[in-house]
């Protein structure tokens, strides 16, 4: 197939195209500015020159773009995407409804609430792995913890802004359900408390203006983009200084964010691990590669965990029920199976008593680590992937 690719900086791009050519696909790269807005005439108008003048088969992306959904539409050309955020605003884009789309999501629950809201066209999937054989410097990353990944605290981000705005009695009622929330993963209290009244609080707060060609419901805003993202922030800090506190004397905890200043007692910040080039070698060498995931993910495998096992490592992550589900096999062989192919932890003591455990049992954190390569292999690798939806 001639096959229209988005070329905008995205995860796994150059491998991507390598890929669809090795499976003897024509890759037509394209690229102009207001792809990514909600409405764009002019891009719509430089896509269907292209996909004349190039006789297009099919378009591909990486996330969904409404004036790429456009395009095709009227061009009359399938559009495959692949949307790896989450929040994601543009899945509620009007233009999603269009029969052209093939959409595919990494969050089951999000996929069975679109099918819900009669969107035929969004699939469940697990993102793929690009599969690397390391051969890392030895030492150069190694450590016994790693965690890469934002903290969701810059100085202005949405809550903080929020904040100074709000009731005594609303903050109190916000840092009540995080609190709940926090005991819980795999399933959602705050979305239901968010009440129409509650709402106008925080919009009085923050007034965040929905997209008027996004059909987005009225909570989607604050609760992924302000309240998930702080809950993020105060789990992740907390489990990294409780880790830094019990294990931090004896073994190397390395941090990887976006703030080369933030300082946890008994770990080390190493800034940001740049994805191609250091990311892969910190999963490689990485005795424990810690997951926490964000939030607004209510039951998918977020890319970091998969892009984790197709580098060799070790994975211990948070509880995230899509680990467990198989849409590939009859028999159930393609979920990941807890305690062969990673671990997870469903509150802090569990993490840090699992910790300690793969700290000090090589072997089987080996073992494990070893699986769940093979697994990404088996069932969810690029190569495979890109053959599934093609």
């Amino acid at each position: 197939m001639r096959i229209g690719y988005l070329d905008w900086k995205c995860f796994n791009g150059a491998d991507t195209k390598r890929e669809m050519e090795k499976q003897g696909h024509c890759v037509l790269p394209f690229f102009r500015e207001g792809y990514n807005e909600p409405v764009s005439d002019e891009f719509v108008e430089y896509f269907l020159s292209f996909v004349k003048e190039k006789g297009v088969d099919l378009i591909f992306s990486y996330n969904f773009f409404p004036p790429l959904a456009e395009g095709a539409h009227q061009a009359g050309i399938p559009y495959i995407s692949v949307v790896y955020d989450n929040p994601y605003v543009y899945l509620y884009s009007y233009t999603v409804m269009y029969d052209t789309n093939r959409i595919y999501l990494f969050d089951s629950d999000w996929v069975r609430e679109m099918n819900a809201g009669g969107l035929s066209n969004i699939f469940y999937t697990v993102l793929p792995g690009d599969l690397k054989e390391n051969t890392p410097d030895v030492g150069k990353y190694a450590c016994d913890i790693s965690f890469i990944g934002a903290l969701y605290n810059e100085e202005h981000d949405f809550y903080s802004r929020m904040e100074p705005g709000l009731s005594p009695y609303m903050k109190g009622y916000l840092n009540g359900l995080m609190s709940s929330q926090h005991l819980i993963y795999g399933e959602d209290l705050i979305k239901d408390a968010l009440t129409p009244d509650v709402l106008g609080e925080l919009y009085k707060a923050l007034p965040l203006e929905k997209e008027r060609t996004c059909a987005e419901p009225d909570y989607y805003r604050f609760l992924k983009y302000v309240i998930d993202r702080r809950l993020t922030s105060i789990e992740r800090i907390k489990y990294l200084a409780l880790l830094g506190e019990k294990f931090g004397r004896e073994n190397s905890i390395d941090l990887y964010t976006l703030d080369p200043d933030y300082s946890i007692a008994g770990i080390r910040n190493r800034g940001i691990a740049e994805y191609e080039t250091v990311m892969p070698r910190v999963f490689a060498e990485s005795r424990i590669n810690l997951n926490v995931t964000l939030r607004s993910i209510s039951s998918g495998i977020p890319q970091r965990c998969i892009d984790i096992m197709s580098n060799g490592g070790f994975l211990l992550s948070n509880y995230q029920s899509d680990f467990f589900l198989d849409t590939l096999t009859e028999d159930g062989s393609a979920a990941f199976v807890q305690g062969e192919d990673i671990e997870c932890y469903s509150e802090e003591g569990e993490l840090v008593e699992k910790t300690a455990y793969y700290l000090s049992h090589e072997e089987e954190r080996k073992r494990i680590a070893l699986n769940g390569y093979q697994k990404v292999k088996k069932y969810y690798s690029l190569e495979k992937f890109l053959k599934r939806i093609l």
